[in-house]
């Protein structure tokens, strides 16, 4: 996983989560590669994923960080792993599917940024 190499950090709502990789599968029998672990804060990947997996995945564990730091675990309740997933391979399939769009929205973020820092 080197394009997180030099990112080993995510902040989230209000707290930040450390990115950390490892050789290891969570569960084989649900193929995850992945693991959001609210009260450590710890976001763990696997390393043996192929790079769009990787991204699918760390996609993944931030909405189910998401959903923890608004509160919306007891909404879900036993929904959240769908709406997750589905989430995440969907938003995953949209930046493959369409490059440009990364760059769009973070061309975005920054003119905010600016705009921001000019108040």
């Amino acid at each position: 996983m080197k394009d997180l190499d030099t990112k080993k950090n995510i902040k989230i709502g209000y707290r930040t989560y450390a990115i950390e990789k490892n050789d290891k599968v969570w569960n084989k029998q649900t193929e995850s590669y992945g693991q959001f672990l609210s009260k450590e804060g710890i976001i763990c990947m696997s390393s043996e994923e192929d790079s769009i997996s990787q991204a699918n995945t760390l996609l993944h564990e931030i909405l189910h960080g998401i959903v923890y730091q608004w509160g919306l675990e007891s909404e879900l309740d036993d929904k959240e792993e769908r709406v997750v997933n589905t989430l995440a391979n969907g938003l995953t399939t949209v930046f493959r599917d369409n490059p440009w769009l990364i760059n769009f929205i973070k061309n975005k973020v920054e003119e905010e940024k600016k705009n921001d820092e000019k108040k």
